[in-house]
């Protein structure tokens, strides 16, 4: 009899001791998935702040991974020969094809411009910032609406073609990052 009620004893007694580790598991679980949400906001916050000075330096790459034309299709394109650039108060849209030689050698157009509209809105809340600018070309006029986030992905919608609008998909970098060539202008 006595052995049954140390064995009882001994197995509530050990019971405890489980609940009581899997508590401070649980607390364990919960304080790393807080330590990741706040390493990913700080992070968020850092890029924010870096996307942030490049737009307000006015001096970036928007290199575009895909363009879409009018018709809805989304191209692939190389981010090389692709681009819209800012450098203070001039601009320079270009593309291009590996594929064919064009006006520009790199299989396109190439057309630099000034800065005449500017207008950048920075929403904190959202981590998001919308630009809007108009680059005076030699040949054409063009309207620039660039949607950013936090990170630099961007969409630009390119108006003042002739054809309608083009859509370019892809990241905005510093010029010391960028790896783009710059071809002849026609």
């Amino acid at each position: 009899m006595s052995r049954i009620c140390v064995l009882v004893v001994c197995l509530v007694f050990s019971a405890g001791l489980y609940s009581q580790e899997q508590k401070s598991t649980r607390e364990t679980k919960q304080e790393a998935s807080q330590r990741k949400k706040e390493e990913r906001e700080a992070k968020m916050e850092k890029q924010f702040r870096q996307t942030d000075s490049l737009l307000k330096a006015r001096r970036f790459v928007l290199e575009a991974h895909f363009l879409k034309p009018g018709s809805g299709d989304r191209i692939p394109v190389s981010s090389t020969l692709n681009f819209i650039s800012v450098d203070s108060v001039t601009a320079m849209l270009q593309i291009g094809s590996f594929q064919r030689v064009g006006v520009n050698g790199a299989g396109g157009i190439t057309e630099p411009g000034k800065i005449s509209r500017w207008n950048l809105e920075k929403d904190d809340k959202r981590k998001n910032f919308y630009l809007t600018m108009t680059i005076r070309g030699d040949y054409n006029t063009y309207d620039v609406s660039m949607n950013i986030d936090y990170a630099g992905n961007s969409d630009a919608t390119l108006t003042g073609i002739r054809m309608g609008s083009l859509m370019f998909e892809g990241n905005v970098v510093s010029e010391e990052e960028t790896v783009i060539f710059r071809g002849q202008k026609h």
